[in-house]
């Protein structure tokens, strides 16, 4: 692997924990990883506008950052968004349609904010951006992501599964993934042409990096893509079987320090 130049960081159960909390001492080893040139992106399911704006700045890590699960990529510091591949539209109505009539739980991620179903009694983690209920929508708006909440819809793993499998057959330009988050877990939807691999490739155009220069550190199901598209790997101990028998490394879980192991393991072993 040549000298790295890049290091593409999942967010929820990897950067930060359940309560999006890091230990501070993952503060202090980017901090002199940044110092050696090297940058430290975001690669993450959530949008730009969630808690990873306050976390960003916190870490000293503004710039560059591939979002909404492969959507979006954002440069925070100049805000102009960098590559956009939104759900076509006809497949954004399809998929509503159905969720609707099986009075589901779920919320559409725009640009600059979410639409949320009507039957949401909370924000869920959409607590630091603008929500409106999906009657406010207008079906030409760019949807990026289309989330479904197994917990709040009272599903199981398989019945969402099940679910996953008839919104494949109705629109075939979107891709699926499962996440977990806080104890919970669900599916995105994105476009076909938006995943955290697709997004990665277009991350090495925009900054003229090649595979072996970038290295991916996750512990989701949305993560696979991610991995496949870097040179080197780190995956969290809570991460799925599939995921950590294509890891280079795993490291023990966020709450047991894995973020601060994985970071002095970069520095001791690819800087």
């Amino acid at each position: 692997m040549k000298k790295i130049k890049a290091i593409l960081c999942d967010f929820d159960g990897t950067l930060v924990d359940d309560n999006s909390n890091y230990l501070p001492k993952v503060k202090t080893l980017i901090k002199k990883i940044l110092k050696k040139n090297i940058r430290f992106s975001l690669a993450t399911g959530r949008a730009y506008y969630s808690s990873i704006k306050q976390i960003e700045s916190e870490l000293g890590i503004r710039g560059i950052h591939i979002v909404n699960n492969g959507a979006m990529i954002y440069n925070s510091l100049v805000n102009k968004i960098l590559f956009l591949q939104s759900i076509s539209e006809k497949s954004t109505a399809k998929i509503i349609k159905y969720l609707l009539k099986n009075k589901f739980t779920f919320s559409l991620e725009a640009k600059k904010c979410v639409y949320l179903s009507n039957n949401v009694k909370t924000k869920l983690f959409y607590n630091d951006i603008l929500v409106n209920t999906i009657s406010k929508f207008k079906k030409s708006e760019q949807i990026l992501k289309i989330v479904i909440f197994a917990k709040a819809n009272n599903l199981s793993e398989s019945e969402i599964n099940s679910h996953i499998k008839i919104l494949k057959n109705i629109c075939s330009d979107v891709s699926i993934t499962s996440f977990t988050f806080s104890k919970t877990f669900g599916a995105d939807i994105t476009s076909e042409k938006a995943t955290k691999h697709t997004a990665v490739l277009e991350y090495f155009k925009i900054l003229h990096l090649s595979r072996d220069e970038v290295i991916g550190i996750g512990n989701g199901t949305n993560d696979y893509p991610l991995f496949t598209a870097c040179g080197f790997n780190i995956a969290m101990a809570t991460a799925p079987q599939e995921l950590k028998e294509i890891a280079d490394v795993v490291v023990p879980s966020v709450e047991d320090g894995g973020m601060v192991e994985a970071l002095e393991y970069i520095i001791k072993n690819k800087i």
